[in-house]
């Protein structure tokens, strides 16, 4: 006997469904070297396609002409368009047709069939990607009648912008569509087919245990020939499935038997009879292959306990027969031939129960007249014993089976309805979202089952809804629940990131970035993710390389393309920008957030009727979006079209009347048309909204000038200019001289107004004006009838105030909150002007956000409430903080020139903590301000300038470089006090761990390191940056020489741990420096250990031999040892004024 070919077919099957695309792959090539015909090519092309090498599988259907196969055409045109050959997967599908303009249809569906649906599905995407919408949307109409269950196509349409009737998603339009009743007649004649088979199979089973005393040879070859041909049939159905799964049929067509005329594998020729697309599952599947147990029904899906009674009676009773025959016959004719068809091991007829079902058909040889000499025997009587018993099983089985039957068709009307029914409301939800009625979206989410709801799916869909209202913390709460309970999932996140951007969120969104990088470096969200966070932290150019990444990764993501329009608005590059936002319509021509991008570069380059059009078509994508409407009407008023654009605001008003850009912009068009009372009462609605934003005041000084309240006018005036002195400042100076004169522009600046408060997704550009999403300021309270109160803060603890930390003032008004973000102080003028409402009296305090971190005594003694008495005009009031309560205990040494930067510095993204960071500025800084200097990062940074924070003693560098020539900035970052061996190692040690020192020095170089030179007057070139430590800090400090040699220059290493790990030297040993090596100044003592001095003579002795340039030039490095130097701060403190003019020579 020879395996024949549907049994290599079914093992290439048997590999596919295994996800063994490698033997699949290898033993269909081998298929098709030794048959070339349709179904062996279609076969290796279908293999290729599965497992991903789609031009293979392209190359081999195109030489192949093999279209009139089955499926083979739908294949080839969908490896066309997966390389992006549109025309010729249009010409594959459309066959015979001229063009797809004179296609009909209906003579398309005839022409493909079973395959009509997903072919017109295809052939709608070639149409979409080609830009012929009105054609992709009448095949996906068509797709969807032919197979409701297409989703894809749904969405499709929602895309496109097309409204479909969800109808279409009911029980009866499914039961009259086509193909569910083509599959249910497929479905009765194929069980009708199995019945007749397993009859017949019957009949062959007792012919053969009749017929035992003839060889087995004979007796395999009459079983052969009784066997119906349907079963061939059948078997050939089931390998021209496409992506049927065929688990649980494959395991039951015969392998070691075969009909006469498959033995020629070259006069093969596949069945003419059409096999069904879909075999539906089968209850009584035709004769099981012999095996040993039902166990190996578990590799495709069964389970024991779930295959029906039948199932495992054809495989019991094929499994006795087997063992009947081999246990016959035992000569060496009958070994031979066994070894030809595989006959089970032979298996003791005297196992007793528990015994896997039987049927009750009688597997003992029967005696007839055939067989007079046939004797019975004991083990027959067993056998006739256990027949019985099985007859008894196989009854109570059949019994269970129909009540698990009678369950089951009782239960599955109503789950088909369930899913039904949630097709047509996620259907009606996704249509009003892609039509951006959002609320109407969420009421439809929102009323689906709960276990539907929560699934990545809806919970996606209704987060983008509120990201579409604007509602930033209802959507990062719906997406923070995403993310818990379905971390894997990473599909749309690149709009969380966004709405994380919004909510101003960097410690969620670097969280956020760093997660799904590490999840999945290739997903264009986790890149998008990453330019988000860049973005905020205003890393523009590293932002755009991350938006470019994502497009790179997918090349038809329109989202990013946006994302990376809005980066180059930033830094002015509108061909850039605009070049993106076209390329964002041209995938998605529903992106209303490309059309607006588009639209304000135009605004900026003052082209206001190109502005107009496209803001035009922005609103007509989202039409109750207020923002795009209150840009359209900017655009109209430079267009001189005040009285419409004053129409369109009023309706913008209506959708949101508490939007504060559109009612700045409206109180504007007043303030134009002369309609000052109005204006006057629409600015102090906004007073209400919006109490941060300086030109809101510049406003109500202009209307009340024109009223003639001077008082108010300057005093509003007075409020603008302090609120915003860095931003508008200079402009509004130059807007006030103008308060005599009727201005003709007294929208100045509005169009720039509208380029900052976009609201596209990634606008930075809030800078000036920005109303949407309002900057801290000073806040104003705005009441009737109230009493203005200004404070102004003269005097702070300068040393314990660090310099990023928000300062807050905490009433009886407010509920004594202590970081009410509207009782916050101007970072720059240290202001804060409040409204208090009908009070006598006021008490306060203030704080840096908790009363943690609320004011004292000098001594550190708690402060009783401030009193303020109110009067009817308004007050300034002075104020002064003498100490902090989070103050450290004992008297700060520092000098003034030590600030702390940031008392919890964010180092996510690297590490999951946060670090005090120092920086000592020098002398000249505030005084020369055009100067640069060089900078010097140091670790332990508790121990650098002040004692009364430090271990035994601090550096005193502050001390040191104020009596110094040499003019240096010094940062200094906090130890993580446990975590301090971890950061400051590269490598693990066995007994103390260690090894963060990557992700620690990364922070630094990419973190910290931009923030300083962005915010302080730096020299950022490599020869004017220094990095130092000791101990542990001297060992990260070498370390940092090695792995970020492009950025350190100078390297002060202080009795270096060197011991640590051996690792080091190997690290240092194989590395060559890539330019010029930074110079190294190395310093100990003798009586710190034993191997101190050795350890950093050995690596000295390293580098020479590695390095030219530190084995020529002894200017490149140097070591000092100390007779009477300890492992403590007083030796680094007095070696450290020598480090510093070795490092930074005075000229």
């Amino acid at each position: 006997m020879s395996v024949t070919i549907d049994s290599i077919k079914i093992y290439i099957n048997q590999f596919i469904q295994n996800f063994d695309y490698v033997d699949a792959i290898f033993l269909a090539e081998r298929l098709y070297a030794e048959v070339k015909n349709d179904e062996s090519t279609y076969l290796l092309a279908r293999t290729y396609y599965l497992s991903g090498d789609i031009n293979k599988s392209y190359w081999l259907l195109r030489n192949s002409s093999i279209e009139h196969v089955p499926n083979a055409k739908l294949l080839l045109a969908k490896c066309c368009f997966d390389i992006e050959k549109l025309h010729e997967a249009e010409s594959v599908l459309i066959g015979n047709s001229s063009s797809i303009t004179t296609l009909a249809l209906d003579d398309f569906i005839n022409d493909h069939g079973d395959q009509a649906a997903f072919a017109l599905q295809l052939l709608a995407k070639v149409c979409e990607k080609s830009d012929r919408h009105q054609k992709a949307s009448e095949c996906y109409r068509k797709s969807l009648k032919i197979n409701p269950f297409l989703w894809s196509s749904f969405e499709a349409l929602c895309r496109l912008g097309e409204r479909v009737d969800t109808s279409i998603f009911c029980s009866s339009a499914i039961k009259t569509n086509r193909l569910i009743t083509e599959l249910q007649i497929n479905n009765t004649s194929y069980t009708e087919s199995i019945k007749d088979i397993q009859s017949e199979n019957q009949v062959i089973e007792n012919s053969i245990n009749t017929n035992t005393n003839l060889p087995i040879k004979e007796r395999s070859q009459q079983r052969l020939s009784q066997t119906p041909a349907a079963v061939m049939k059948l078997t050939d159905s089931i390998l021209n499935v496409g992506s049927t799964n065929i688990s649980g049929i494959i395991t039951s067509t015969p392998i070691g038997l075969l009909s006469e005329q498959l033995q020629d594998n070259d006069k093969y020729t596949p069945p003419t009879i059409k096999p069904p697309d879909y075999i539906p599952t089968i209850r009584n599947p035709p004769l099981a292959p012999k095996r040993q147990n039902t166990r190996m029904l578990h590799q495709y899906g069964f389970d024991d306990t779930s295959t029906s009674a039948s199932t495992a009676t054809i495989l019991h009773k094929h499994d006795i027969a087997s063992t009947s025959i081999s246990e016959t016959r035992k000569t060496a004719s009958t070994r031979k031939e066994n070894k030809s068809i595989r006959a089970p091991t032979k298996r003791n007829t005297r196992i007793t129960k528990p015994r896997p079902p039987c049927t009750d058909v009688s597997i003992t040889p029967v005696s007839s007249a055939e067989s007079p000499n046939k004797m019975t025997t004991r083990s027959q009587v067993r056998s006739n014993n256990t027949s019985l018993n099985c007859s008894m099983d196989t009854e109570i089985i059949n019994k269970r089976e129909r009540q698990r039957k009678s369950q089951s068709n009782q239960r599955t009307p109503e789950i088909v309805e369930n899913i039904i029914n949630v097709f047509k409301l996620l259907g009606q939800g996704l249509q009003h979202l892609s039509q951006f009625e959002c609320r109407q979206a969420i009421e439809l989410f929102e009323s689906i089952s709960l276990k539907h709801l929560d699934t990545p799916w809806v919970l996606l869909r209704l987060a983008n809804c509120y990201y579409h209202l604007h509602d930033y913390q209802k959507s990062s709460l719906i997406y923070r629940d995403l993310r818990t309970k379905f971390p894997y999932h990473i599909d749309g996140l690149e709009y969380y990131s966004t709405v994380l951007w919004h909510l101003k969120d960097d410690i969620a969104l670097a969280t956020l970035a760093h997660e799904l990088t590490e999840t999945d470096r290739k997903h264009p969200a986790s890149w998008c993710a990453s330019g988000n966070c860049l973005s905020l932290n205003h890393e523009y150019d590293k932002a755009i390389q991350a938006f470019k990444r994502a497009i790179q990764l997918a090349p038809e993501c329109d989202y990013a393309y946006t994302l990376l329009g809005n980066e180059y608005s930033l830094i002015d590059e509108l061909e850039r920008a605009m070049a993106c936002f076209r390329k964002a319509i041209q995938l998605n021509p529903r992106s209303y957030k490309a059309w607006n991008g588009v639209a304000m570069v135009y605004l900026k380059q003052e082209k206001f009727q190109s502005a107009e059009f496209h803001f035009t078509k922005a609103t007509s994508i989202y039409r109750t979006n207020p923002d795009l409407i209150c840009h359209l009407a900017v655009a109209q008023h430079k267009c001189n079209q005040s009285e419409g654009a004053l129409t369109l605001l009023n309706d913008a008003l209506k959708i949101d009347s508490k939007n504060a850009l559109c009612k700045f912009h409206k109180a504007g068009l007043l303030l134009h048309l002369e309609r000052y009372h109005e204006a006057l009462t629409e600015l102090e609605e906004l007073r209400q909204i919006a109490p941060k934003e300086s030109l809101v005041y510049y406003l109500l000084s202009k209307v009340h000038r024109h009223l003639k309240n001077f008082h108010y006018s300057y005093m509003y005036m007075s409020w603008s200019m302090d609120l915003d002195p860095k931003g508008a400042n200079n402009q509004l100076k130059e807007n006030a001289d103008k308060l005599y004169s009727k201005d003709e522009d007294l929208l100045l600046g509005m169009e720039d107004i509208a380029s900052s408060v976009t609201e596209d997704d990634n606008s930075q550009m809030q800078s000036q004006s920005s109303l949407q999403d309002i900057q801290p300021m000073d806040s104003i309270l705005s009441c009737s009838e109230s009493v203005t109160v200004q404070f102004k803060l003269r005097q702070l603890p300068r040393f314990y105030t660090p310099l990023n930390d928000k300062i807050y003032l905490a009433t009886s008004f407010n509920q004594w909150r202590p970081n009410d973000p509207q009782f916050e102080f101007n970072s720059v003028t240290k202001s804060l002007i409040v409204d208090f409402q009908n009070l006598t009296n006021v008490e306060f305090k203030i704080t840096r956000g908790s009363w943690a971190t609320g004011e004292t005594w000098a001594d550190g003694t708690a402060r009783a409430n401030r009193k303020l008495s109110l009067s009817n005009n308004p007050q300034s009031i002075d104020l002064s903080v003498e100490q902090w309560a989070d103050k450290s205990n004992g008297n700060p040494t520092a000098t003034n020139q030590v600030y702390i930067l940031d008392a919890n510095f964010s180092m996510w993204n690297y590490l999951p903590r946060t670090r005090r960071i120092w920086i000592y500025l020098p002398r000249s800084y505030s005084t020369d301000l055009s100067r640069r200097y060089p900078v010097i990062y140091a670790h332990d940074a508790q121990n650098l300038f002040d004692a009364s924070t430090s271990f035994s003693g601090e550096w005193g560098i502050d001390e040191t470089l104020d009596n110094f020539s040499q003019e240096l900035i010094v940062v200094g970052i906090d130890n993580g006090g446990a975590e301090r061996i971890n950061e400051l190692t590269p490598f693990a040690n066995s007994n103390y761990g260690g090894g963060q020192a990557n992700s620690y020095l990364d922070f630094i170089v990419d973190k910290l390191r931009p923030y300083i030179n962005t915010h302080f007057r730096t020299k950022p070139e490599r020869e004017n940056t220094a990095i130092l430590g000791s101990s542990l800090g001297g060992l990260c400090s070498f370390y940092a020489a090695i792995r970020h040699e492009s950025i350190f220059g100078l390297i002060g290493v202080f009795s270096p741990s060197f011991w640590f790990t051996n690792d080091i030297y190997n690290y240092a040993g194989k590395h060559t420096f890539q330019s010029s090596p930074p110079r190294l100044y190395f310093v100990g003592g003798q009586p710190e250990s034993a191997t101190m001095i050795s350890d950093m003579q050995r690596m000295i002795n390293l580098l020479k031999n590695t390095t030219r340039e530190y084995r020529e030039n002894q200017n490149n490095l140097k070591l000092i040892v100390a007779a009477d130097g300890q492992h403590s701060e007083w030796f680094w403190r007095r070696e450290f004024p020598n480090a510093i003019n070795w490092l930074f020579p005075k000229n």
